[in-house]
């Protein structure tokens, strides 16, 4: 100890000061605590800059009477971010996951069950704080149409400036705005204020507003969320509620003459994903699904108390009994025989309503897309009409969603799938086809409207409202087991390995195949869609006239 201490005296004042290991690794550790993976990579490259490496070698040197490489520095600073790291996981205790030994395996089964006891009872504390938001149904006989939208995004100045110019006039959509109802699939803003602006600007224009809140709404933000005081997410959708409260905005059952309008809470969850996922040995760089969840924006702004952990089903089946316990489901007792069900929520229920995985920008963006408790739930609420046909399908439930912004009117297992976004600004100038549905349409914002999906004479839409992806699997079969190839915008931002089979779809040749069997309906996927048979026969005549 005296001879390092010797040696300490004789490094220059300077190379102390200019020696950057301490303040890094102080402000490292502060970023482990903190959660900040954008301040522990900021440390990371200050370590590692050129510069820097060569003070850290220097102060090593002269300072370490073992005369110590860089490497072996590097390797040890690396091993302690590696154990740091794991002792301060943001969503599990190391302690929590040691293994229970013979001698205290009763000790350990006893604090488990200690811990589902309490887990158990805080859920139920969680579940009663919105007791009081119970929502008897609501009967609206107006009501002469409805119409769809979700993710709106008015953190944008351009969507809350169509958003202001929206009007309902008999001119345009043959009905008064008395008469008009509109249902928002989520993701207005994180921001409330924002959020308390849109639904009194949704009520100038509509009589009546239905909301469900998205991802977005549930995020933390400090600048935005400032006064507010949201200590997590559950705090947030009980604000959430109490605004729509204020605002006479609609979050529980509505009856529209024979049609029910039930808005459904819902979050994703990993397991949503049963695909199987893109062959790692074909193309790399493609985080998996658990990585996936990590770095998305809903893991780091949304806080869940415990036992509470967006990495497994907690959080979507919380949400999806939160349901039970907002919507008096219960005193529904009026399910005609000619009833249909229009149900929506933020998430998709079904993976079939996503691209496969090959044609997504991020192949495992399914695992924070859906929920299969959800889809569940839908099932539950179908049991309880009987079934009318139209045309010659039967189909009497319809269910919106939000979230993947790619318009969508799809028939599954006879309910009918639809999703009209808004969706980012930018996303209109990149990839207009794909989200193009009904009335929400045209390279021109000012002429597009939210979808009409009921009227009161005419039930739900008798043709096929559009969607490109919809399309293409009315027509093409899904293939998911085709894990090894990619499609061309997918395939440039991502590596092809050499050692693997990886290849890029040729999907000139896909849109081939897909003309080809547009004109012999017979061949089309088992999936397809009576309406959608109609809206091609109607192209054939205009384009024959």
């Amino acid at each position: 100890m005296c001879g390092l201490s010797k040696t300490r005296q004789k490094v220059p004042r300077k190379l102390r000061t200019r020696c950057p290991l301490i303040p890094t690794a102080l402000f490292y550790f502060i970023s482990l605590l903190l959660h900040r993976r954008r301040l522990r990579y900021c440390c990371w490259l200050l370590l590692l800059g050129s510069g820097n490496i060569t003070n850290v070698r220097c102060c090593v040197r002269r300072c370490c009477p073992l005369r110590t490489t860089m490497a072996r520095c590097l390797l040890l600073l690396s091993t302690i971010a590696v154990a740091c790291t794991c002792f301060t996981s943001p969503s599990h205790h190391w302690r929590s996951r040691r293994k229970c030994t013979t001698t205290d395996s009763f000790v350990c089964s006893a604090s488990v069950q200690k811990d589902d006891a309490t887990a158990t009872s805080h859920l139920s504390q969680l579940h009663s704080r919105f007791q009081n938001y119970r929502t008897q149904p609501f009967h609206a006989p107006n009501i002469e149409r409805v119409f769809l939208l979700s993710d709106l995004h008015c953190d944008y100045s351009e969507n809350r400036e169509w958003l202001s110019n929206l009007t309902t006039t008999d001119e345009v959509n043959n009905c008064s705005a008395e008469k008009t109802m509109i249902l928002i699939a989520g993701d207005v803003s994180h921001d409330l204020q924002i959020l308390r602006w849109t639904f009194q600007t949704l009520k100038q224009t509509f009589a009546e507003v239905a909301f469900v809140p998205g991802n977005h709404e549930l995020w933390l933000d400090k600048a935005a969320d400032e006064g507010d005081q949201c200590a997590d997410s559950i705090d947030k959708i009980e604000r959430i509620i109490r605004i729509c409260v204020e605002e006479d905005i609609h979050i529980g059952p509505v009856k529209v003459g024979s049609l029910w309008i039930v808005p459904l809470l819902s979050w994703h969850h990993i397991s949503f994903d049963s695909e199987p996922p893109i062959c790692s040995e074909s193309w790399g760089g493609i985080p998996t699904a658990s990585r996936t969840v990590r770095i998305g924006a809903d893991y780091r702004k949304t806080v869940w108390p415990h036992p509470m952990t967006p990495l497994d089903d907690s959080v979507a089946q919380f949400m999806d009994t939160l349901n039970d316990v907002i919507l008096d489901f219960d005193n529904i007792d009026e399910w005609d025989k000619d009833a249909t069900i229009l149900t929506f929520s933020h998430f998709l229920p079904r993976v079939e309503l996503l691209p496969e995985k090959r044609y997504l920008s991020l192949p495992s963006l399914p695992a924070c897309s859906g929920s299969t408790f959800l889809e569940s739930r839908l099932r539950e609420l179908n049991k309880k009409v009987s079934r009318k046909t139209v045309g010659d399908r039967p189909i009497q439930h319809l269910h919106a969603f939000g979230h993947s912004h790619l318009a969508y009117d799809l028939t599954i297992e006879d309910v009918r799938y639809v999703h009209a976004p808004l969706a980012y600004p930018r996303e209109w100038e990149q990839r207009r086809r794909s989200l193009e549905i009904g009335t929400m349409a045209g390279d021109q914002s000012h002429r597009r409207f939210p979808v009409s999906i009921w009227e009161k004479n005419n039930n739900f839409p008798s043709e096929w409202l559009g969607g490109w992806w919809s399309k293409y699997y009315t027509i093409m079969q899904r293939e998911p087991h085709r894990t090894k190839e990619l499609a061309p915008w997918v395939a440039r931002r991502f590596k092809q390995r050499s050692s693997g089979s990886g290849k890029v779809e040729d999907f000139d040749h896909v849109k081939m195949e897909m003309k080809h069997k547009l004109q012999h309906p017979s061949h089309w996927s088992a999936k397809g869609t009576w309406y959608a048979e109609k809206e091609t026969m109607k192209e054939k005549k205009q384009n024959a006239s």
